[in-house]
């Protein structure tokens, strides 16, 4: 079976693309991808959550990625060979997920015409390849102190 790729839209402005919520967009015209060693675990549904905080310095090319109370150190490398981030495009009947044995029977013109779209090529991503460092919160940090100074009047 050959499968269509369309790449009619690679060089346009990314502004016009939704992408799927798993895509980082970087700044308004580049899609990185992010490296990270582990796994993230979120509770409950993850649709709309937040990851975190992510920090880039444009002069270092060095980033951090706060994660609740856990910071990790980055940088910003140039992927070896880029990446094209492909899209599924709909069949042209419905998706009732039925398929015979005959479709490798029938000609080119009454299969239905689906696809993959070229949404945007990656070419950098953003490696996190050290330990999480634990950060204390500032909010943390004073009720701390004031439960401190709590205990010392009593």
């Amino acid at each position: 079976m050959i499968i269509p790729i369309h790449a009619s839209n690679v060089g346009a402005s990314t502004s016009q693309h939704t992408f799927p919520p798993q895509l980082a967009q970087f700044g308004s015209e580049e899609v990185i991808l992010i490296e990270l060693q582990g796994s993230l675990e979120a509770e409950g549904d993850k649709q709309g959550q937040t990851v975190g905080k992510l920090r880039i310095d444009d002069a270092t090319k060095k980033s951090t990625l706060r994660i609740g109370h856990h910071l990790l150190e980055g940088k910003l490398v140039n992927l070896p060979k880029p990446l094209a981030v492909l899209h599924r495009r709909p069949s042209d009947t419905a998706a009732d997920g039925d398929t015979s044995m005959n479709d490798a029977d029938e000609p080119d013109s009454k299969r239905p015409h689906a696809g993959w779209d070229v949404v945007v090529i990656v070419r950098r991503k953003m490696v996190f390849s050290k330990r999480p460092m634990p950060m204390m919160d500032r909010v943390a940090t004073m009720v701390s102190m004031e439960s401190k100074m709590g205990e010392g009047g009593k």
